[in-house]
């Protein structure tokens, strides 16, 4: 796996094998008490909303990730 970067556009693959990464980092806005409006902003959020938009049927919503992880 390439190491991750915050420049490019990656690919759908790319972002499969990232997923961990990323919504870890949504966990952690979570923890340390981020607006949604903040998070929308983030790398992450913007990652795991294409990896939404490109497989819907297999990954969440970072909007429902972000509300249900506030929940806990």
């Amino acid at each position: 796996m390439s190491s991750i970067t915050f420049t490019n556009h990656p690919s759908v693959a790319e972002l499969q094998q990232t997923y961990d990464v990323y919504t870890k980092a949504l966990r952690l806005l979570v923890a340390d008490g981020v607006k949604e409006s903040e998070a929308r902003k983030s790398v992450c959020w913007k990652r795991l909303t294409s990896l939404h938009e490109a497989l819907p049927h297999l990954y969440g919503n970072p909007q429902s990730m972000f509300q249900a992880l506030q929940k806990r």
